[in-house]
């Protein structure tokens, strides 16, 4: 399970991707188990709780955040696309201007997807991975990373850009932890 601040679904609606709910300890704890324990991080990086910091941001429009997440336009035809849930894919959030934004949203509406095409959206998920790492884990599983790529004209399940992604961070993250092991997982969609 995530270690991170979340406001639901069991801790995959993570708040702040950087901190360790308190409900865990803190990154002194988590030091102090690598030190005797080869352990595993759960690394969340399709989505952020609707709830975090980073998309409040976005919701101000504030740059960088301002691209971090994932939008549709309304109409857009998304019937292509392979669902793990039974939820809407979109949910309307409104803007600190009053205007509103449909938002990319897999898994639920507190479950924000995050938006690769934005180089700066994939640096700050590189950093918190590599905070994970920096912090003893031995191995990294990244939640979900099948519907990282979101391209609504597709299924948006296993694209050949969300394997790029899976290659960048193996790339990254073997500069700094050789032999980590990176276990990617996902939900089977929903018939």
């Amino acid at each position: 399970m995530p270690l991170h601040p979340s406001s639901g679904d069991g801790g995959f609606s993570v708040i702040d991707p950087h901190a360790v709910d308190p409900a865990y300890g803190t990154w002194a704890d988590i030091d102090r188990l690598a030190a005797q324990h080869a352990w595993m991080a759960d690394a969340v990086v399709n989505h952020l709780s609707a709830s975090s910091d980073w998309f409040c941001r976005f919701l101000a429009g504030e740059a960088p955040y301002d691209g971090y997440f994932a939008t549709l336009d309304p109409g857009t035809d998304t019937s292509a696309v392979v669902r793990p849930r039974t939820s809407p894919l979109r949910h309307s959030f409104t803007r600190r201007d009053g205007s509103s934004i449909d938002v990319w949203t897999t898994f639920s509406a507190d479950q924000v997807d995050l938006d690769y095409h934005s180089p700066e959206a994939l640096l700050a998920m590189t950093e918190a991975s590599l905070d994970l790492v920096g912090h003893g884990a031995a191995a990294l599983r990244l939640d979900a990373i099948a519907f990282a790529w979101k391209d609504a004209a597709t299924t948006s399940m296993s694209l050949p850009q969300t394997h790029a992604l899976v290659r960048f961070w193996r790339a990254c993250l073997e500069q700094v932890a050789p032999g980590l092991l990176l276990i990617t997982e996902t939900n089977v969609a929903h018939p």
